[in-house]
């Protein structure tokens, strides 16, 4: 029995270390020593995947400025809708109101990235300007501060949306 005590002590020791050496399924062992998971960044299996993905490049926009510029004097107007600064647009407002004819043009409102709505009402009163990020909502809005539908009209609705460069 001797021989046979000795095999099976023999037999448990190999046995032994090699349960020792072996990781939980999924997770390889040669060569991991700590058997960590593969998705770990310490892990001889670890591959940075980030690096492999190819992501699309991030969008980069431009803003875009309005502006209205009004004579209340004699009714006129000057309008730019797709300026690249806001002191252009203001500029060029005030400048098409005098082309126009206005000889006392003042900046009504100036607006980038969205859409504006001008009303007045139909005596031939002030004028409302209003924005907003879409031409309906701007459009609401002024003829509510000009007093209504029954009592106004939407003059001008313009949007100046930010342009895509890249």
């Amino acid at each position: 029995m001797k021989i046979f005590d000795r095999v099976f002590v023999v037999a448990v020791i190999i046995h032994s270390s090699a349960a020792i050496s072996q990781c939980a399924p999924g997770i390889p062992s040669a060569g991991n020593p700590g058997c960590i998971p593969p998705n770990q960044p310490n892990s001889p299996y670890y591959q940075d995947n980030a690096a492999s993905i190819h992501l699309p490049p991030t969008a980069i926009w431009a803003d875009q400025w309005g502006a209205i510029a009004v004579d209340a004097s004699s009714g006129r107007a000057g309008t730019v809708s797709s300026s690249s600064s806001r002191t252009k647009a203001e500029s060029e407002a005030m400048d098409r109101c005098s082309e126009n004819g206005g000889i006392q043009c003042k900046l009504l409102i100036s607006y980038h990235n969205q859409c504006v709505a001008a009303t007045q009402n139909f005596n031939g009163g002030v004028i409302f300007a209003v924005s907003a990020p879409t031409t309906n909502t701007a459009e609401s809005a002024a003829l509510s501060d000009c007093g209504g539908r029954d009592s106004c009209r939407v003059i001008y609705a313009r949007c100046s949306n930010a342009k895509r460069i890249q």
